[in-house]
């Protein structure tokens, strides 16, 4: 049985909380029904925005699309992205 935190609307989640949302070329009340709706915007036309569009897609594709898989992918991705700041921090800290 699915729970009440798994039916929610994700992809408005995704897009209310994303930062300048309102600057991408989404309708919410169209785009943004079902993670689905907003995967098949996101990946069939270039919205300008690839880190909204890598979201989505992980969302969706690594996430299956359920609130605790889509936790999951973005911790997966803050993690990576973690790893490549650090990086560069560590490049600028040695010149």
């Amino acid at each position: 049985m699915t729970n009440n935190k798994e039916r929610m609307n994700i992809a408005r989640m995704v897009y209310d909380a994303y930062p300048h949302a309102d600057l991408l070329p989404i309708e919410p009340e169209r785009d943004c029904r079902s993670l689905q709706s907003l995967f098949t915007r996101v990946t069939h036309e270039n919205i300008g925005d690839g880190l909204f569009t890598f979201i989505v897609v992980e969302m969706v594709e690594g996430g299956e699309s359920t609130l605790t898989g889509a936790i999951w992918v973005t911790e997966q991705a803050r993690a990576d992205v973690d790893s490549v700041l650090q990086a560069l921090q560590d490049a600028k800290s040695t010149t």
